[in-house]
């Protein structure tokens, strides 16, 4: 077998039969066989090297700053319970109808819209505003149409407090009904998981339909633009990363909320597992915390008192020390 790179695979060494790099980079790779009779095949793969960061354990990590918010787990002989309860016991809901109106500015005036892109007329550029039912004109022109994205689906939270109230108190034990129905999409006064700031974000209409209640994946492979294929939604590449440190949030915070690998059983749309945790952490890797995530966390935590540990301590290897062995689902 022969092996054939391009330039960029100056950086690559061979060692005991593996290839290792030394750069982070995308490299391509073509493989050439041919047998005794001359029969041959050529495949051409792509591989996407990431910087390797070393995790911290849990129990180890600085919690200071953030306004000692996380000063308590620094005492912790259980960090991911006593975090878990530490984000359900700070939050205070925004209402549902509230929700849409905490913006988070891409400058002063203009805000980012969850699955636009870079090569969108759009991008960055959609003034900060809900508009007139999702309906924002510039200059007496529609300029865009935006929607509440539950980025956790809300189909795929079929959760309530048992007594029906939506204060952090009451949200202990999450059942269905006896019948087996659900009550999960809010009235626009009521408060509860439907509207957790960190879950929603103001998207483009068409692909918030598109999202639906999809697992997140990608089938036909990384993408600028967001796609669904086989009911699979890709949210595009400039996406991936966020989408994934919110669902983290949301398994961690919401008790019955689980995430699952492909391939598990469970993996099922439309119910309380959500999906994939092994795609989402690859995705948590590909696409590091940018400043506009920050600036996001920050904006929440002013509105609605908790924060998202995963954007937090990224830097600590954080998603990949607390997802170790799967979903911890902290429930007591």
């Amino acid at each position: 077998m022969s092996i054939y790179l391009d330039d960029s695979a100056l950086t690559l060494e061979e060692s005991n039969g593996y290839f290792v790099f030394s750069l982070a980079g995308s490299y391509e790779i073509t493989y050439y066989a041919e047998d005794s009779s001359g029969n041959y095949s050529i495949e051409t793969i792509s591989i996407i090297v990431h910087e390797y960061i070393p995790p911290t354990d849990l129990e180890n990590i600085d919690y200071s700053g953030f306004n000692n918010y996380y000063i308590s787990l620094n005492d912790s002989y259980d960090v991911i319970t006593d975090l878990a309860w530490l984000l359900r016991d700070t939050i205070y809901y925004k209402s549902y109808d509230d929700a849409r109106y905490v913006y988070v500015s891409y400058d002063e005036d203009y805000q980012v819209v969850l699955y636009d892109y870079s090569g969108s007329t759009t991008y960055g550029l959609v003034p900060k505003e809900w508009g007139d039912g999702g309906k924002i004109y510039v200059d007496d022109v529609l300029f865009i149409t935006v929607e509440r994205e539950h980025v956790w689906a809300c189909n795929d939270m079929r959760i309530k407090p048992t007594t029906g109230q939506q204060t952090i108190t009451e949200y202990v034990d999450y059942v269905l009904n006896e019948d087996n129905t659900f009550n999960y999409r809010p009235s626009g006064h009521n408060k509860g998981h439907y509207s957790d700031l960190h879950n929603i974000w103001i998207s483009l209409g068409s692909a918030n339909g598109s999202h639906s209640d999809h697992f997140y994946g990608e089938e036909d492979g990384p993408s600028e633009i967001y796609y669904l294929m086989n009911s699979i939604f890709y949210p595009g590449d400039e996406y991936i990363g966020d989408i994934a440190r919110i669902l983290f949030y949301m398994t961690l915070m919401y008790p019955c909320l689980t995430l699952v690998n492909q391939e598990d059983e469970n993996a099922v749309k439309g119910s309380v597992y959500y999906g994939f945790l092994d795609v989402l952490l690859q995705w948590n890797l590909e696409d590091p915390v940018s400043d506009y995530e920050i600036a996001r966390n920050e904006t929440i935590f002013a509105a609605q008192g908790n924060r998202n540990p995963f954007i937090d301590f990224y830097t600590e290897g954080f998603a990949e020390l607390l997802f170790t062995f799967g979903d911890p689902n902290v429930i007591n």
